[in-house]
């Protein structure tokens, strides 16, 4: 693709979820800062009402993006559904694609291993014949997908630890490879992952939390707002820990993805072969799931009994989500022709002013509201996830309750 800078200032981007956003990610977006300096602009592209572990965002993206301004980006644009409940690399495609089209220069991450050199030399090697082959072998031998991609990462390259690629790492070479894929020309920078693994239940390290044991936490001290206030102090910044009390005492936080376990059991108990397989259920996971669903009596029994060592929870998760939306794998494959606009600051506000007069040479539409957006799969699509969305909230909402919300400006 084709990639402009309208108003030729450095422009850092970052793909990203905040959910919720926390210390770590104001490190990372202190480092955005200091490579943009003062002129430039860090964008944002942050997953809207559905994250990649095939779940409901805990927190509604138009506050999550109030918090990331207040974290330090200037602008908060979407990556939208379904490629933000993708794969690691549809994931990383749509969110490096979206970056282009307005624009960046330049891409930062945080990763476990914090050597952009050594994942620009990993990534190299997993685009060739040996790797290839070496991971279609390993999955044939019954090795889940996910272990199959590490282990053959592991033996086809030279001079690794043990431990990598860790979970961060893995993301950050999907978005080399997209980089490579899509023809774009875009700087690469990573910054090491400090304090907690993200998927550390038990918070134990305030200062660079587990957005998972922050999910929790929330779940856990939802009710009582003063206890939560406590049990969040000094793990995200003030005003964003502000933001997100504020969603909680409304009654728009926590969304739990759970409520919609009892339609997943429902759905896959009258599933048959005659459905169309859609995303990520192909390989006779759909009828794995079937099974499952008509041997388990209730929502939590089909939720534990469909655990598998060939696919991970999140593969699972995902999979449900797509079927109950329909998305299909050309959804996945295609690109997003919009994005939707979560919140700016000046900064970020005045390059969207830039965008905006040189629309005609942007492949990716930014619309402030779901109503300009252009019709086609993407909308439909985004409509059906917001129906699903807004009944997991805490106090459940009409469908196109989302789409009537407005970005924050600053």
């Amino acid at each position: 693709m084709k990639e402009t800078n309208p108003a030729n200032v450095p422009l850092v981007g970052v793909i990203c979820e905040f959910n919720p956003l926390h210390n770590g990610h104001a490190y990372l977006l202190e480092h955005a800062r200091q490579l943009a300096g003062d002129k430039g602009c860090v964008i944002c592209v942050m997953s809207g009402r559905s994250t990649q572990r095939g779940e409901c965002a805990v927190i509604e993206p138009f506050a999550r993006g109030r918090m990331a301004i207040s974290g330090g980006a200037d602008l908060v644009v979407e990556l939208p559904f379904p490629w933000s409940s993708g794969s690691a690399e549809a994931f990383a495609t749509a969110g490096v694609y979206i970056l282009a089209a307005l624009g960046v220069q330049h891409l930062i991450f945080g990763s476990e291993c914090g050597n952009i050199k050594l994942m620009e030399q990993v990534a190299e090697r997993m685009n060739s014949g040996d790797f290839a082959e070496r991971y279609a072998a390993l999955c044939r031998s019954g090795l889940g997908t996910a272990a199959a991609y590490v282990q053959a990462i592991q033996e086809t390259s030279y001079d690794i630890s043990k431990d990598f690629p860790a979970s961060n790492d893995l993301l950050g070479l999907s978005y080399l490879s997209a980089i490579r894929q899509l023809g774009v020309q875009m700087a690469v920078h990573t910054v090491k992952r400090m304090g907690q693994d993200y998927r550390d239940e038990i918070l134990t390290d305030v200062s660079f939390p587990s957005a998972t044991a922050l999910r929790r936490l929330m779940d856990e001290a939802a009710c009582d707002p003063l206890c939560l206030s406590t049990m969040l102090e000094d793990t995200m910044p003030g005003d964003a820990l502000n933001i997100l009390l504020e969603e909680v005492a409304a009654g728009r936080a926590p969304v739990s993805t759970a409520l919609l376990h009892p339609y997943y059991h429902t759905y896959f108990r009258l599933w048959d072969a005659d459905h169309p397989i859609t995303a990520e259920l192909g390989g006779g996971l759909a009828g794995h799931l079937h099974k499952c669903a008509l041997s388990a009596k209730t929502p939590l029994e089909f939720m534990t009994a469909i655990a598998t060592k060939q696919y991970t929870n999140a593969r699972l998760r995902r999979g449900m989500l797509f079927a109950v939306t329909g998305v299909t794998e050309e959804d996945i494959k295609s690109s997003p022709v919009y994005t939707q606009l979560f919140a700016a600051n000046q900064r970020g506000r005045a390059y969207l002013s830039v965008i905006r007069k040189a629309s005609d040479t942007i492949p990716v539409q930014v619309v402030t509201k779901p109503a300009d957006a252009p019709d086609g799969r993407q909308k439909v699509l985004s409509k059906q996830m917001d129906a699903l969305f807004t009944l997991c909230l805490p106090d459940p909402k009409e469908a196109g309750w989302l789409t009537k919300k407005t970005p924050n400006i600053e």
